[in-house]
C-alpha cells in the first residue's frame, strides 16, 4: 500500500482529504503542524507527499529543498496544493513533481497522484508494478513471476514493493528499516539482510539479479531484467 504524507495546517481540509485517499486505497498520514515536518518524513517515511502551500504547518519552499537535498528522502515525489493566484508564479526547481490548485473536489488530485506513481515508480491505473515477468499487484497484495505466483510473508512483499517501486535507487539497509519496519522496530540491519536473501530465494537463480548488492553501502533494485 502507497504511504501518504499530507502537510497541511487546514485540519478539516486534510482530514476530509485523508479519508479520501484511504477510499482510493492510499495509506496516509497526517503531519504534526507542532513538529518539524522534515524529521516527521524521515522518522515515518513516505512514498508521496502532497504539501498544502496555502495552508503551510512550515515554510514549504524550504521544507521541499530540505527534503530533495536529502540523499535518503530525494526520491520522494511531491505534489503542491497552491492558490490559483500563486500558480503562475510557482518554482518549480525547488523540486515539486507537480501541482494543483487546491479544490474541495479531490478526484484531479487522484488523477495527478496516480500520474506521478506511473511516471516514477510505474505503478499503473489498475495497482500493478512491472520488471519485465515479475508483477506485483499492490491492491491484492499478490506478486507473480512468468505467471506462478510467490508466496511472500507480508514484510517480504512490502520490501520487495519499495525496492520495486524505486527501481535503480540505492538504499542503505538503515533506510530500509525505516521505510519499511519503520522507526518503532527494536531490531537490527540484520533484518533486511534476511528478507532479501529470502526474496532473492523466492524469486530464484533466473531472476535473483534483480535485487543487488552495493558494497558498503545497501541494496537495489535494477531496472529491468534479461527476462
Amino acid at each position: 500500500m502507497i504511504n501518504v504524507a499530507l502537510a497541511s495546517a487546514d485540519r478539516k481540509f486534510i482530514r476530509e482529504l485523508r479519508l479520501q485517499l484511504v477510499g482510493w486505497g492510499f495509506r496516509p498520514w497526517m503531519a504534526d503542524p507542532e513538529e518539524p515536518f522534515f524529521d516527521q518524513i524521515q522518522d515515518r517515511g513516505a512514498d508521496l507527499i502532497i504539501f498544502d502551500f496555502t495552508a503551510s504547518i512550515t515554510d514549504p519552499i524550504s521544507a521541499v529543498r530540505s527534503i530533495k537535498n536529502n540523499r535518503e528522502l530525494k526520491h520522494i515525489p511531491i505534489v503542491a496544493l497552491v492558490d490559483v493566484r500563486d500558480s503562475v508564479n510557482l518554482d518549480f526547481s525547488i523540486g515539486l513533481e507537480d501541482f494543483l490548485v487546491r479544490s474541495d473536489a479531490f478526484e484531479e488530485l487522484g488523477t495527478r497522484i496516480r500520474f506521478v506513481l506511473w511516471r516514477l515508480s510505474k505503478v499503473d491505473s489498475k495497482d500493478t508494478v512491472k520488471a519485465g515477468s515479475l508483477v506485483m499487484n499492490l491492491g491484492s497484495y499478490s506478486v507473480a513471476l512468468k505467471g506462478e505466483t510467490l508466496d511472500l510473508t507480508f514484510k517480504e512483499f512490502e520490501l520487495l514493493r519499495f525496492l520495486l517501486t524505486h527501481r535503480g535507487r540505492v538504499f542503505s539497509r538503515d533506510a530500509l528499516l525505516r521505510h519499511v519496519w519503520g522507526e518503532e522496530y527494536l531490531g537490527g540491519t540484520r533484518t533486511v539482510d534476511v528478507h532479501i536473501r529470502r526474496l532473492r530465494a523466492k524469486i530464484g537463480p533466473q531472476f535473483d539479479e534483480l535485487i543487488q548488492t552495493v558494497r558498503n553501502v545497501g541494496y537495489k533494485m535494477i531496472e529491468q531484467n534479461k527476462g
